[in-house]
């Protein structure tokens, strides 16, 4: 810009008054930043603005009566646009674009934008699926205010705030030996084939997983669809470990599972909101964020021991 808009207050003052000095009174300035802010504008402008008599202060020239109707105008309409940046910051109205891991989406996503924009009919929501990378980097960008993802791998120039706890449970096939059973050592299950969620992240968690139970697990079949690794283990071609339940033990085909937990302590995964680092939110994520909360305390197939105290955002 050939001017500021502090060069355009400070010569609207010095008019207003007809003095520097009763301008940087006015202003809390001194007089000098007055008359350099002026002299600076002339110079930008490429006109004389006022007419200076010692006696008498100061006086517009022709060309500064012009140039101050017009600078009246554009403050005006700065302020204008202060106020509207403040109302789009604070009113529950306007829209939201977030991002989401696309395995989180089919199982959580819905169920959320729908009661939240029930309750706000005025929040447009719009989203974007895509893996945890790309989803960090959209938020860098500006692509997108906030992401629902994994607590894991994640950088340090995001900001987390964990929303659900999310314990790993086994399913065999319901016409295994051990699915009557409500509770499993996973060390019964070492000798038998594996079907792998084969996703970035969770294949790192899984791998983790068996770690620490010391089993070398016999990968059978890999897949990226959850679906598919449930039609897998429902039709007997092996067991698997997964975290997110399911509300029916059915598969597509119409096969049956059993859900055995874990008796060994084993990590969890967890379902985080991320934000950038250091960044304000608005008041439409801030309300985001916590209807998201209150979606996953009242899930009814959470039980006591799985919900998390909802925390405000920590660094991973």
């Amino acid at each position: 810009m050939p001017f500021s808009l502090r060069e355009l207050r400070y010569f609207l003052a010095a008019a207003d008054h007809r003095s520097t000095t009763a301008a940087a009174t006015a202003l809390n300035v001194s007089q000098p930043s007055i008359s350099l802010a002026v002299a600076d504008l002339e110079k930008r402008l490429g006109v004389q603005l006022f007419v200076r008599h010692h006696a008498r202060g100061l006086a517009l020239t022709p060309a500064g009566t012009d140039i101050l109707r017009e600078a009246r105008k554009l403050l005006a309409q700065a302020t204008d646009l202060e106020t509207m940046a403040s109302s789009l910051g604070d009113e529950l109205r306007g829209r939201l674009k977030i991002g989401c891991l696309p395995y989180l989406t089919p199982r959580y996503l819905p169920a959320i934008l729908a009661g939240f924009t029930r309750r706000h009919p005025d929040i447009e929501i719009d989203f974007i699926e895509d893996d945890q990378s790309e989803l960090v980097q959209s938020l860098m960008t500006g692509e997108i205010e906030m992401a629902l993802t994994y607590n894991l791998d994640l950088p340090n120039n995001v900001e987390v705030d964990v929303l659900y706890d999310l314990p790993p449970y086994v399913i065999v096939s319901d016409r295994h030996s051990l699915a009557s059973r409500k509770r499993i050592d996973m060390k019964l299950l070492a000798a038998e084939p594996v079907i792998l969620l084969d996703l970035p992240i969770s294949r790192d968690y899984y791998r983790n997983v068996f770690n620490i139970l010391k089993i070398s697990p016999q990968i059978r079949y890999r897949s990226k669809s959850v679906e598919a690794v449930r039609g897998f283990v429902a039709n007997g071609l092996g067991y698997s470990v997964l975290n997110h339940r399911s509300e029916t033990n059915l598969t597509y085909d119409g096969s049956r599972l059993a859900i055995l937990e874990i008796s060994q302590i084993l990590p969890s995964a967890r379902i985080a909101a991320i934000i950038p680092a250091g960044m304000k939110l608005r008041r439409i994520v801030k309300t985001f964020i916590e209807y998201t909360k209150e979606h996953f305390r009242s899930n009814p197939n959470v039980s006591h021991a799985r919900k998390l105290a909802m925390g405000s955002f920590i660094l991973p």
